[in-house]
């Protein structure tokens, strides 16, 4: 595989290290360290390359710099961790039904959980008791900031952040599959909480994968991270069942590229143009992307034509607006009411988005 620098290449190296417990590899000469630390952080990794870092002898700068984001990631983790238990607590005695999202689930595949960063923690729970979760945080001293869609994001100071989901995709979502996670959950006993299958779980870390990449053309590392530990871990993962559902879904070669791609990366194996477009995109714009990346992917479809590009806008292609609104698996004869659907909806409830997509595209 080919990288544009090579302290993106060494913290692959390190992050392969980690993962698979290995010895680390000697530093290559002319390695920027304060460019590596830099990058650590923009992808959220540094507390997974910690445990391997450690065993080398770095500038005393960078070693302090790396060791205060270790520190103050451990500090805020223990906290998010002794306020879950209370928050826990009062889910069991109303009993309220939720699932433990991403994160919270996927550290669990790690060597250490504290490998595993969260910049929040991510709960599905019974829509019908949204109204005993806010009395719940609120009592806890939380702030309602965001609960526009199908999340409720709370805040507390200094650095509490829980997003507890009513669904984990919708209809004002640009890639919306007909996943239900509660379908299949699996009960803990004596408990009100339940757990994703470890099918599902595998399901949802690719599709909320995909969303990021669809909507913003690119992700960062530690999504692929997660992804290389769910297929190497000793679960023995019903792939009959979760080829179907990415078929269905229209995501089925997606994922086979992110397997070969996860497989280059952290066990060698040979790459295509398709597994090389990807690593040209993980070090670009962070973990979650850029929403700009995906105006200029657009534009480059439409021959850099702005009414193509507007038109393509309004009126997908009929094989994403199926992704888009699931009804039109069923009934596809909706297509024409679903375009209008499509147009209102986003002129009123996403308007903003709207207006800076446009003012986007006026640069082109």
């Amino acid at each position: 595989m080919k990288y544009t620098c090579i302290e993106s290449e060494y913290l692959v190296a390190l992050l392969k290290c980690a993962l698979k417990n290995e010895d680390v590899p000697d530093v290559p000469v002319g390695l920027n360290w304060e460019k590596l630390v830099k990058l650590s952080n923009e992808q959220q990794v540094y507390s997974t390359i910690a445990p391997v870092i450690n065993k080398i002898n770095i500038p005393v700068e960078q070693a302090q710099e790396l060791t205060f984001y270790t520190q103050n990631e451990l500090v805020r983790m223990i906290a998010m961790k002794n306020e879950l238990e209370q928050i826990e607590k009062e889910l069991e005695d109303k009993q309220i039904k939720h699932i433990y999202l991403k994160g919270l689930e996927l550290r669990n595949y790690y060597p250490k959980t504290s490998m595993r960063q969260m910049s929040d923690y991510d709960i599905l729970y019974d829509e019908s008791r949204r109204s005993d979760i806010i009395k719940i945080m609120k009592k806890r001293g939380f702030e309602l900031v965001n609960f526009e869609g199908y999340g409720d994001d709370f805040v507390k100071k200094p650095y509490y952040t829980f997003e507890f989901h009513r669904a984990l995709f919708g209809e004002q979502d640009e890639f919306n599959p007909d996943f239900n996670p509660w379908d299949n959950a699996i009960e803990i006993p004596k408990s009100s909480r339940l757990r994703l299958t470890r099918e599902d779980n595998y399901l949802y870390t690719l599709l909320h994968l995909y969303k990021h990449f669809y909507c913003r053309e690119s992700c960062g590392i530690r999504f692929y991270c997660d992804i290389y530990l769910l297929l190497r871990s000793n679960d023995k993962l019903d792939f009959d069942y979760i080829n179907a559902k990415l078929k269905s879904y229209g995501v089925f070669e997606f994922n086979n590229t992110v397997v070969k791609f996860v497989n280059a990366l952290f066990d060698g194996a040979s790459c295509d143009e398709e597994e090389q477009k990807l690593l040209d995109t993980v070090f670009k714009n962070g973990i979650y992307g850029k929403a700009d990346d995906k105006i200029k992917q657009r534009m480059e479809l439409a021959g850099g034509s702005k009414f193509k590009y507007l038109f393509r806008r309004i009126f997908p292609p009929k094989s994403e607006m199926v992704k888009y609104y699931n009804i039109l698996k069923k009934h596809i004869v909706l297509l024409p009411f679903m375009y209008i659907y499509r147009l209102v909806y986003k002129s009123i409830k996403k308007s903003d988005v709207a207006k800076k997509e446009i003012k986007e595209l006026k640069k082109y």
